[in-house]
């Protein structure tokens, strides 16, 4: 697949570079798209290709430092895409397979970095220190896996995988006991949680998707 439409991009407030091209995903491809997140559906799926042409850019990352990035002429030599935003867009475009191009910023696995997305506390205090006993977490010093509430760390020893942790999270959203909340949108700091950062590399077990709005991603478009 020959770029076309091939230039840098420069994020604001950032010193990392990419590369902005458009690619159509209803064509063959010799790349792996690798995603990360559920998502929360908020996309009307209804086929609307004027809604496609307004969609800002996915953002992916590839596996080339960012000298060889700046320097491709395609994405020939590239054999894995990891979806890092646009959840969202990228399920409709599957869905209704739309035989557009749309654009695309592509980022150095390098450059990436994933911090993980604030929750906010909904319900009191002492219902989630009810719940965290129940599960067997206790105050911890550096742990592995953590959940991170006015600065303590709690664990639990039933918790031993990144997904084990993330599980952990989904059951509380799903109970409407934390909801998701912007990083950079100012929150009362004690009713801010937060869990261990997802590494870039723990995208890619098969058949797994984190919940949604597990990941805070910089640099942002």
């Amino acid at each position: 697949m020959i770029l076309n439409n091939f230039e840098k991009y420069i994020f604001n407030g950032s010193r990392v570079d990419g590369v902005k091209t458009l690619i159509n995903f209803s064509q063959k491809n010799n790349f792996k798209i690798v995603l990360h997140e559920e998502t929360q559906n908020n996309y009307e799926q209804i086929e609307n290709i004027e809604i496609v042409k307004e969609f800002p850019p996915l953002l992916f990352s590839v596996d080339l430092d960012i000298k060889d990035l700046l320097s491709l002429e395609s994405l020939e030599s590239i054999k894995k895409l990891t979806l890092l935003d646009g959840h969202h867009r990228f399920e409709h475009l599957t869905i209704f397979s739309y035989d557009i191009e749309v654009p695309v910023v592509l980022i150095s696995d390098n450059d990436v970095r994933v911090e993980s997305y604030n929750s906010r506390l909904e319900v009191s205090e002492n219902l989630l220190k009810d719940i965290l006993i129940e599960n067997e977490f206790e105050l911890s010093i550096n742990p592995d896996y953590y959940l991170c509430f006015q600065d303590r760390k709690y664990s639990s020893k039933k918790i031993i995988s990144i997904y084990d942790l993330y599980d952990f999270k989904r059951d509380l959203l799903d109970l409407e006991i934390i909801t998701p909340i912007q990083n950079n949108i100012i929150q009362n700091e004690n009713t801010v949680l937060s869990f261990t950062p997802i590494k870039l590399s723990e995208f890619q077990k098969n058949n797994y998707l984190f919940p949604p709005k597990s990941t805070w991603i910089s640099p942002r478009i």
